[in-house]
């Protein structure tokens, strides 16, 4: 009988859960463009048997269906259970604790002074109610008086120094108490205000030190692109530098950890999109019946779609997929050399990614319809194979800041135009020559002639090539005709009406390019200009 009992106590001791509280540190990120996948481990002292290992302080905007719970071996995890704890925001950390009990300490004291100070002017006002000469005094009226005034100069003195003391006193601990207040709320600012937890039960076949580690995906970080361009002198390549803008805002700092950033966009949605049949027909005025019979259709059509889209949820797959290699075919992985310490908070880091020199054709654009600035452009080929994706350039030129500009990756043209700045030495000026502008009208039409010149003179110390970009106008109506009369060796395009001249300048040199046009409408027509 007593075996039996000792057996069934060992029965119930393996049977029951030891539960233990644990934070884990992180140790690992990878930052997606939108969202981030989070590593991190605690250390695990297991009985034999069921376990229960509460992890607490989990972000609170972490995706539940996305959690990765790694064991080791002679364990098994028996469940997974996410919940919040909302009672977290009545706990007091160890620093809330020692604030919040010093300030009781000074609050105390400026109970304390108050109940000196109000007892004093209690005293103040008793002696002002009071102040007369008293009849059964046998003194004469006047030394009655000058026995009062000194009684009242002397006391109503020592109670005005001692209440200005103790008000002195006062404002030196109503100044720590505020100086409390602030360094609590900067408290509470960086205290970790998550409550999600994650309760798992694991079984242990025998006592063992546990390192237990959890990935999840968080969607409160993520990182924007941005480069700097720079380039030392037309002669030399040009310089990228790959920058990532990351932010996180998890309630987690992530200390000294091995960060990996992706261009990978996480999606909650992979579902394919859908294409129903488009149907065109004579259109006819609705009444009640068609107006049924339509809204039958679509509710069948809108039911038969629900179901294909469903068939297709069941066969995708639920997690995120993460990338593990530096470049495949969905997105480009860039695994940080040192590892980086990320804070949460409003504002964003900068780490570089990549630093790479391309070759680029250096050429001044100037559009002087426009305006008579030139700028220095610098053209990269194969650009597809930089991995460049949206986002913000610095410019740099000769060392010097130049401005922005925004690299765009829907970008279709072979060559990727980057625009190096405005150089003032390059002088432009466009003139309508007058004596060759004309109007004038013969029989049912009339002819307008518009002529112009380009005058550009390098004043830089080098050979410059440059491209000028000026226009004819487009005719929209076949009673409107457009006629070039005069571009030069100008390149002309049809479709847009753009003419381009190339043209290699000599320093200290200058150049002139003469274009005219005429127009013919009918002469009762008035036409105007306009862009689109």
């Amino acid at each position: 009988m007593r075996h039996y009992f000792l057996i069934l106590i060992l029965s119930v001791s393996f049977l029951k859960s030891q539960e233990i509280k644990k934070e884990i540190d992180i140790k690992q990120a990878t930052v997606f463009l939108q969202g981030a996948k989070v590593f991190g481990s605690t250390n695990v002292t297991l009985q034999k048997g069921k376990n229960t290992v509460k992890i607490i302080n989990l972000p609170n905007d972490l995706d539940e269906n996305t959690y990765k719970i790694n064991l080791e071996k002679n364990t098994t995890l028996l469940s997974i259970t996410p919940q919040s704890n909302y009672l977290k925001d009545d706990e007091l950390s160890d620093g809330e604790k020692k604030l919040n009990d010093e300030k009781k300490k000074f609050l105390r004291q400026v109970n304390l002074l108050n109940i000196q100070i109000k007892n004093l002017t209690g005293e103040q006002n008793i002696i002002n109610d009071n102040l007369k000469v008293s009849t059964n005094d046998k003194s004469t009226p006047q030394e009655q008086l000058i026995k009062l005034t000194e009684f009242y100069r002397k006391r109503m003195l020592e109670i005005d120094n001692q209440v200005f003391l103790l008000s002195e006193q006062k404002t030196v601990l109503d100044e720590s108490i505020a100086k409390i207040d602030k360094q609590f709320a900067e408290e509470q600012t960086h205290k970790n205000q998550n409550k999600k937890e994650l309760i798992l039960e694991i079984l242990a076949e025998n006592e063992m030190n546990l390192n237990l580690g959890v990935s999840y995906i968080v969607s409160n970080a993520g990182w924007i692109p941005s480069y700097d361009l720079r380039a030392l002198s037309t002669k030399r390549p040009l310089e990228i530098v790959y920058k990532g803008k990351i932010y996180q805002k998890t309630g987690q700092d992530w200390n000294n950890v091995k960060l990996f950033v992706s261009t990978y966009r996480p999606s909650y949605n992979q579902d394919r999109p859908i294409l129903l049949p488009l149907y065109v027909a004579e259109y006819t005025a609705h009444n009640y019946d068609d107006v049924k019979i339509g809204y039958e259709k679509k509710a069948k059509a809108d039911l038969t779609n629900s179901y294909q889209m469903r068939a297709e949820e069941v066969a995708a797959t639920s997690q995120i997929p993460v990338a593990t290699v530096s470049d495949n075919q969905m997105n480009v992985l860039y695994e940080l050399k040192f590892n980086q310490t990320i804070v949460s908070q409003e504002k964003e880091q900068y780490v570089i990614l990549d630093k790479k020199e391309v070759d680029a054709t250096y050429k001044y654009h100037t559009v002087p319809k426009l305006n008579n600035q030139v700028f220095l452009m610098a053209f990269v080929k194969n650009w597809q194979n930089l991995n460049l994706i949206s986002g913000e350039a610095n410019i740099y030129f000769e060392d010097n800041y130049i401005g922005k500009t925004n690299i765009k990756s829907t970008y279709v043209k072979d060559e990727f135009p980057i625009s190096l700045g405005v150089d003032e030495r390059i002088v432009v000026k466009r003139i309508k020559i007058e004596d060759k502008t004309s109007h004038k009208t013969l029989n049912s039409n009339k002819w307008e002639t518009e002529s112009y010149e380009i005058t550009v003179r390098n004043n830089t110390k080098e050979n410059i090539e440059l491209e000028i970009l000026d226009q004819l106008p487009l005719s929209e109506n076949s009673k409107i005709t457009v006629k070039s009369l005069e571009i030069g060796n100008g390149i002309y395009d049809e479709k847009t009406g753009s003419i381009l001249w190339n043209r290699k300048i000599n320093s200290g040199a200058s150049d002139k390019i003469n274009f005219s046009y005429e127009v013919k409408y009918p002469k009762e027509m008035q036409i105007q200009y306009y862009s689109r």
